[in-house]
């Protein structure tokens, strides 16, 4: 059984059954929840069911089946209203999703549930009643309780809370990520993390695109944290060098964000350098839009390895980005990816320069990035991987069998 916002099934659904006037509002979201149930269909002892919350449904909740999977959708509208209360005890007092997918469970009975990470409260709030008599894998995307975060923005008090909430009463978690390990057992050094691979998906074939802009920084929602004043600062210094130079800023970015950012380009000089491109719906649009820059400029700073990275790398586009604690180990065979300390613009300012003057450097990082990628693309492995540990985690909770330590996240060192 699996937890998580599923978009890219959502919006022809709906839209058949008419029970929503906006399905055209949806946009390939979570793609991760996809690729996972592309994989476990192809397991034949699996029975698998995705469950996710929708907005403007008539019935609470709604079920359909499609290819092995079964989905259930539960009534969202109410659950994402209350968010309006700043009270995180009476927020979780009068939710009703958790009802709502608890009864759901109810029906299914799940030998292991995999809820994808708590960055959405309406959709991890209910392990809070799960974990209680079901075993709930969480497998980690992000942790709100991030110290760094606050450099980004006002912190989500309400997240927080909830998070430190899952993290206190769920025994299983899953990560490949050793910030997200430390964080994690910083607040519960007795939860089990579990070395959780993430099942990758080959992405569409996109036809040659002009050239029409040196970078591109992209993202779902640009901000601070995926380095957007950042990249427009380093081109600042890049243009005393290369006057023409050019720079694409694409994705959601808020009217506040925007208006400063505006500002910033026209303070800089840099009107005619910069452009910005709104969200796409569709992904596949995205990718081909990219691929309308020479070079990908990633310079993001809470993500130990984004998906905008693996994407640019697939797609053969040199990448700059900052040094994580995730983004060196891209470069441990080969050099992969240019890497420029966080929060130094002159230091994101030369790897530009880098790449503007040496074709043949940036050449050798796209064709390295693509091998290394297309090698993490293979999930035979990590599928085996991740059978065994939910099996691990079936027999721990059910009948107290010790798990393995070889199933459990070991940090590397670079």
């Amino acid at each position: 059984m699996t937890f998580r916002d599923y978009h890219g099934i959502t919006k022809r659904f709906i839209k058949r059954i008419g029970h929503s006037r906006h399905a055209e509002s949806f946009i390939d979201a979570a793609p991760w929840v996809g690729f996972l149930i592309d994989e476990l269909e192809k397991m034949p002892d699996v029975e698998l069911y995705s469950v996710s919350p929708q907005n403007k449904l008539k019935k609470k909740t709604e079920v359909f089946r499609l290819g092995r999977t079964t989905y259930y959708f539960y009534s969202s509208d109410f659950s994402s209203a209350l968010r309006l209360l700043r009270n995180y005890s009476l927020w979780k007092f009068f939710q009703n999703c958790t009802r709502l997918v608890y009864h759901i469970a109810k029906q299914v009975n799940p030998d292991v549930i995999i809820a994808y990470g708590t960055e959405n409260p309406v959709v991890s709030v209910p392990i809070l009643k799960l974990g209680k008599n079901y075993p709930v894998l969480c497998v980690l995307q992000t942790i709100y309780n991030n110290p760094e975060r606050a450099k980004y923005g006002s912190p989500d008090v309400l997240k927080q809370r909830l998070e430190r909430d899952i993290v206190k009463h769920n025994r299983y978690f899953g990560t490949e990520d050793s910030l997200y390990f430390d964080l994690l057992k910083g607040m519960n050094p007795d939860v089990l993390a579990f070395d959780y691979p993430y099942p990758r998906a080959h992405l569409p074939v996109i036809e040659k695109q002009s050239k029409e802009f040196d970078f591109v920084n992209f993202a779902f929602n640009m901000g601070a944290r995926k380095g957007d004043e950042d990249s427009i600062r380093a081109l600042s210094l890049v243009k005393k060098k290369f006057p023409l130079v050019t720079l694409n800023l694409a994705g959601g970015i808020s009217p506040a964000r925007m208006d400063y950012l505006t500002q910033l380009v026209k303070d800089l000089g840099l009107i005619e350098n910069v452009t910005f491109t709104p969200m796409f719906e569709r992904k596949e649009d995205m990718y081909r839009h990219i691929l309308h820059a020479r070079f990908a400029l990633l310079p993001v700073k809470l993500d130990l390895v984004s998906t905008t990275i693996r994407e640019s790398m697939y797609y053969k586009l040199p990448i700059i980005t900052n040094i994580t604690p995730g983004t060196p180990f891209l470069n441990r065979e080969n050099e992969c990816v240019l890497l420029a300390e966080m929060g130094n613009v002159d230091s994101l300012a030369n790897q530009m320069c880098e790449l503007l003057a040496d074709s043949n450097h940036a050449n050798t990082l796209a064709s390295n990035a693509y091998d290394y990628i297309i090698k993490e693309m293979d999930n035979t492995a990590k599928m085996a991987k991740i059978m065994s540990v939910l099996k691990a985690i079936k027999s721990h909770f059910h009948d107290g069998i010790p798990v393995s330590d070889e199933l459990l996240y070991k940090k590397e060192e670079v």
